[in-house]
């Protein structure tokens, strides 16, 4: 049973949306003074780089000499469970909605943080998980804006994003510059979702329909989204060349490069095949408090890992309605949690009870009124997680 705190879910709740949401640490972002901890808008108003009157101020020019390893490090402590994460270049030095981003690294799964919730110590805490990524051949010296970008597993469905300006330096080697400029179209747009009507989906870490060439997996295998599967669901609004359901197919394979997975759509059923997009990935988390997952995974079923259902308007699997119309009026003590017939819950909040939302698909929750609410999976996601760990186990020493 996982018994689910009010930190959890306090995104639940106007008043806790700036607690300790993670920020971008290193590389040292723009303007860090006034870099607040909060996802983007959720009508994507400050996408990207959470756009703001001062958003373009250089702290540090951070420099990158080609294929040097670079570390990514934040601070926070919500850190959601952890969900997946994307490395991406503009060499628009003031980007806008309509800049071109490369991707250069995703990490599906476990990235800010491998954790099955939140880690605890407050907005100014240093992550103890911290990731590894390198400028690779093919992009050329110069100014660029680097973005780091993440989809959490747990709670409203959100996009993060915090933008850093760095200097990128010729490497070791000799490189020739025809092959630069032909690799240079190898690198896929960034995925945008649920800031512009395409939303992802909760408990699970999304994959990406266009990872690129460099892909990390760090967190629990059975938490990773099964092949195939859209990574969001809706039709964007902007930025939808990176989605599933854009149906465009701008992937490295389709311009002539090396190969990278996520070349088809996956909304349309046809997962990667190439081996590039499962490999037996090297850790990235170098000081992670716990050695990251290095095996190449295959997925349980998404309804294996429980998770919170978020509040209304948020995009995510959380209905208004459940089987019971619950308790309305005031209520008293704020906070309190309201679970009925295991099915849909509400809490009480400035003291009126809450419309009353479906637990996630899979999960159930104890019925009757607590400080907690506590959720577990039903019988039956327990008896799909454990036949899918066995599966998962077997093919991995296969």
């Amino acid at each position: 049973m996982m018994f689910v705190k009010s930190g959890l879910l306090a995104t639940m709740l106007a008043a806790s949306a700036t607690n300790a949401h993670m920020i971008m640490s290193n590389p040292v972002p723009y303007s860090k003074d006034s870099l607040n901890n909060s996802p983007l808008a959720a009508d994507g108003s400050d996408f990207p780089c959470k756009l703001r009157s001062d958003a373009w101020e250089v702290t540090t020019q951070n420099i990158m000499p080609i294929g040097e390893s670079q570390k990514l490090a934040f601070i926070g402590s919500a850190t959601h469970g952890g969900g997946s994460c994307q490395i991406s270049l503009t060499t628009d030095l003031h980007p806008t909605k309509t800049s071109s981003w490369k991707v250069i690294k995703s990490f599906e799964g476990g990235c800010p943080a491998n954790d099955t919730g939140n880690l605890s110590g407050g907005s100014t805490m240093v992550d103890p998980y911290h990731f590894d990524f390198a400028i690779p051949e093919g992009i050329e010296t110069g100014k660029y804006t680097l973005a780091w970008t993440w989809f959490n597993r747990i709670g409203n469905r959100e996009m993060y994003m915090n933008c850093a300006p760095v200097t990128v330096t010729s490497g070791s080697s000799k490189r020739d510059t025809e092959v630069v400029e032909k690799r240079s179209t190898s690198f896929p747009p960034m995925f945008v979702a649920n800031i512009n009507g395409c939303t992802t989906t909760e408990g699970i870490d999304i994959r990406f329909p266009q990872p690129g060439d460099v892909i990390s997996y760090d967190g629990a295998p059975e938490n990773l989204q099964p092949k195939g599967e859209a990574a969001c669901s809706g039709t964007p609004t902007f930025a939808g060349s990176g989605d599933t359901v854009s149906g465009s197919d701008t992937s490295p394979g389709s311009s002539g490069s090396s190969g990278s997975s996520g070349s088809s759509s996956a909304a349309a059923g046809a997962p990667s095949s190439t081996p590039s997009a499962e490999p037996a990935p090297a850790s990235s988390s170098a000081a992670s408090p716990e050695p990251s997952t290095t095996t190449a995974p295959e997925p349980a079923s998404s309804s294996a890992e429980p998770a919170p259902a978020p509040s209304s308007g948020s995009g995510s699997s959380g209905s208004s309605s459940g089987s019971s119309s619950g308790t309305s009026g005031s209520c008293s003590p704020e906070g309190e949690w309201n679970c009925i017939d295991g099915t849909s819950f509400q809490r009480c909040a400035s003291g009126q009870w809450s419309a009353v939302m479906a637990v996630a698909p899979g999960t159930e929750c104890t019925a009757g009124q607590s400080s907690d609410l506590a959720i577990k999976a039903t019988k039956k996601a327990r008896s799909i997680m454990r036949f899918h760990k066995r599966a998962a186990t077997l093919e991995y020493h296969a």
